[in-house]
């Protein structure tokens, strides 16, 4: 995980994702910032607490993998 690079893409899509969930936010500078926040998030519960980021994975994978598809 520590190879990952934010790229520029991650920072668009964040800034859309901002500009219409907490348009107060929307801007390249916070977008960074809030996927560096998460990235750590994610290594720091992965060192302290691997059940929970199983369970992250589990739900991650129930809820994707039980949609039914969109006609």
């Amino acid at each position: 995980m520590s190879d990952y690079e934010i790229t520029e893409q991650d920072i668009e899509s964040t800034v859309k994702y901002l500009q219409i969930f907490h348009p107060e936010n929307a801007n390249r500078e916070f977008a960074i910032e809030m996927l560096e926040y998460l990235k750590a998030s994610l290594h720091r519960l992965a060192r302290s607490d691997p059940d929970a980021l199983e369970a992250l994975y589990a739900n991650f994978v129930d809820t994707t993998h039980n949609s039914a598809p969109s006609d």
